[in-house]
């Protein structure tokens, strides 16, 4: 039988496979894993890391890197915690919130575009600037003046399932549609496959950096509205380890970090797994910081060799074909 499985397909039938046996042994270990209350929790909590994976995945397909993901949300949490403070409407705190992320992303791309500098460095260095705004403006307080209007989204829910997830698969679907149905789509591989050559084709790379990084921080920005809805407040620490959670994620799905190449439901795939992993830490009494340390531990492996799923992957196949 010929082989017509592409390895991004074979990474995700393994990443369903691996999220499958979790919640397995979670449901065997835990009585409360399968609860209406826990899996609601579990989709809550992992929206707006899914949109940041969102996020980092068309970043990376581009070609390109973006670690201020995490100082956008908090960024974004504190103007329209301020924006409130100020009296202004609920929209227009939302939407310089939004802006705000905009504008952060557009810094990134100037620097990586017109300076020709590196996006790790670039990203790096926002990310310190931007997270050093939020503490010194913010100062270690939590802001909760905020509507009810705006709070109770996070109690909304549509045929039982949560708004705010609704909203990250609402992210997921637009974005697939930009990359699997639109001009923009095609340009974003092409960058991230090989910059010279997409130039020499055509593609106006200085323009789709501009338009990618612009798009990642703004899709953070938005991460940060939703953690906000979720907790009920805006807090100087939001996002901290958004990066390391986040990257993990999108790399075992399936993104390479070189560009070119990536799938968005791999990177929800990986999501899902890394809050069933938190989520089973929890449930069975484990100290929470271990995950993370399992989180770096995956990302050094997977991204030392991007491979390291692929014998898993072929007997997997082999199974299948059998």
């Amino acid at each position: 039988m010929k082989n017509i499985l592409t390895s991004q397909t074979k990474i995700i039938i393994a990443l369903i496979v691996i999220d499958a046996v979790i919640m397995v042994f979670l449901t065997l270990l835990s009585p409360t894993f399968l609860t209406y209350g826990n899996i609601v929790s579990l989709l809550t909590r992992m929206s707006e890391l899914g949109v940041l994976a969102v996020a980092v995945t068309l970043t990376f397909i581009s070609g390109g890197f973006d670690l201020s993901i995490g100082a956008v949300m908090a960024f974004s949490g504190m103007i329209a915690g301020y924006s409130t403070l100020l009296g202004l409407p609920l929209f227009f705190s939302i939407l310089f919130a939004l802006l705000g992320g905009a504008v952060i992303g557009l810094a990134n791309a100037l620097l990586v575009v017109e300076l020709r500098l590196q996006p790790f460095v670039v990203t790096l260095a926002t990310m310190t600037m931007v997270r050093s705004i939020v503490y010194g403006f913010m100062r270690g307080k939590t802001i909760t003046a905020f509507p009810d209007s705006l709070l109770s989204l996070g109690d909304k829910y549509v045929l039982g399932i949560p708004l705010l997830f609704i909203i990250l698969v609402l992210c997921a679907i637009l974005a697939f549609m930009l990359l699997k149905k639109t001009i923009l789509g095609r340009y974003i591989f092409a960058l991230g496959g090989n910059e010279r050559t997409a130039f020499l084709s055509g593609v106006p790379v200085r323009t789709m950096k501009y338009f990618v990084y612009v798009l990642s921080g703004l899709l953070s920005a938005l991460a940060g509205l939703l953690l906000v809805i979720r907790i009920r407040a805006a807090i100087p620490d939001a996002g901290l380890n958004a990066p390391l959670e986040v990257i993990t994620a999108v790399v075992i799905g399936g993104t390479s970090i070189k560009g070119g190449k990536g799938s968005l439901l791999g990177s929800l795939l990986g999501v899902f797994a890394m809050f069933l992993l938190i989520n089973g830490f929890s449930l069975l009494g484990l100290n929470p910081f271990w995950s993370v340390i399992i989180l770096g531990t995956v990302l050094i492996v997977v991204v030392g060799q991007e491979g390291i799923m692929v014998p898993f992957i072929a007997l997997l196949h082999r199974k299948v074909r059998s």
